[in-house]
């Protein structure tokens, strides 16, 4: 793979030399990192040429939860003819990308790998407001580990014989729930090949298609992929204490629309079990070589245990300065220094935070660059207003 990088004018800073160039990209990889900007500000193309030059440059491994369809495409070139050097490395990524989609070889959750914690959110069931309905999903968990050793698939599940030996009335009701979760288009039945055996191949780069109409869906096979990875870093790190000899290459979660998923407040179990696995990635992810890239369009709604973690931050154009005093507010420094954001063009941003060490001392103010085009085809993308032209 090559060992240039390139992926925007101004960083890092022109004749940097190569011991520089590559703490860079290591401040951009081993930190968690905010990229904020309003439509059409080039937020998307900027992330997909921070991840392509990743992925040529670094044995880092991505994984994309993507709600736009913005990176459905990522194996394709744009303009191969044009970009010649680039298709040959290129072509080492994208023959080692797996995409998980539904109707695809690889989609779904079984719920045989669940935990009980994770159950119960789906159901939307907790034992402070949904006491009854969780009490009995808490004796069918323990009575089918009793008698199968193991628990099945949710249609198994549902047609328990628990469902024969437990009485109640809130029993009808804690049914209901299990059939209409059932009914998502969300469950894997081979459990072979569902969410969580297409990310324990360690692709290059995974792309979870999180494109569906949907928000059930989207939400619940969003937590379940940050829930296998968790469980991957940890297993992983036993490994490495156990044999530190061996390479543990990290994993970048890139997380698009990243408000939709981590909000400040939310009273829906599903919703409050993702926000909290990304809470939980944000403190705590760094020791399992786990490592956010968040994109969105309103910072002030994202949660702010969530906010507060990124140490790298980009700023596209922002179109209004309640953005810009959230940021100030949260990480602090001189007053005003993200107003130029307001008056960017496409592909124009500042960067701050450990993205800016390869300037020493590094600046109290973030500096100006302009993203490179991404060389990768994009996917869902905003539409263009050139209908809107008045004729000629």
């Amino acid at each position: 793979m090559t060992s240039s990088l390139q992926i925007a004018s101004g960083w890092p800073l022109p004749r940097t030399d190569a011991r520089v160039k590559a703490q860079a990209i290591q401040a951009l990889i081993a930190n968690h990192t905010l990229i904020v900007g309003q439509s059409r500000s080039g937020k998307t193309n900027a992330a997909r040429r921070l991840i392509e030059e990743i992925l040529t440059c670094t044995q880092t491994r991505v994984v994309i939860l993507d709600p736009n369809a913005d990176f459905r495409w990522l194996e394709k070139v744009s303009h191969p003819k044009r970009e010649k050097e680039f298709v040959d490395d290129w072509q080492t990524v994208a023959n080692d990308l797996g995409i998980a989609t539904p109707g695809g070889p690889a989609w779904g959750i079984h719920w045989s790998k669940l935990s009980k914690e994770e159950m119960a959110a789906f159901l939307r069931l907790t034992p402070k407001e949904t006491f009854d309905e969780y009490r009995h999903l808490d004796r069918q968990f323990n009575y089918e580990r009793k008698m199968n050793s193991k628990i099945g698939s949710l249609e198994e599940f549902t047609k328990s014989q628990y469902f024969d030996i437990a009485a109640g009335e809130e029993l009808e009701r804690y049914r209901l729930l299990l059939q209409e979760l059932a009914a998502l288009n969300v469950w894997a039945k081979d459990p072979k090949q569902d969410l969580d055996s297409l990310l324990q191949k360690n692709h290059k780069v995974t792309v979870v298609d999180l494109s569906i109409d949907d928000e059930q869906v989207r939400t619940i096979s969003a937590a379940r992929t940050l829930e296998a990875l968790w469980r991957q870093g940890e297993e992983r790190r036993k490994k490495f204490l156990s044999n530190s000899r061996d390479p543990w290459i990290g994993t970048l979660v890139v997380i698009d629309e990243g408000h939709l998923f981590a909000p400040p407040q939310t009273e829906d179990p599903r919703k409050k079990l993702i926000s909290e696995r990304i809470k939980r990635f944000a403190d705590q992810g760094k020791k399992l070589n786990l490592f956010l890239m968040v994109i969105t369009q309103q910072p002030g709604k994202l949660h702010p245990d969530v906010l507060s973690e990124f140490n790298n931050r980009i700023i596209l154009r922002v179109n209004e300065r309640r953005s810009l005093r959230v940021l100030e507010q949260t990480y602090g420094g001189i007053s005003g220094r993200y107003d130029g954001a307001l008056t960017f063009e496409p592909g124009e941003a500042l960067i701050e935070g450990a993205l800016l060490c390869d300037e020493n001392p590094p600046p109290a103010e973030p500096r100006g660059v302009r993203f490179l085009m991404a060389r990768t085809r994009e996917g869902g993308g905003t539409p263009k207003a050139n209908w809107a032209l008045p004729a000629l």
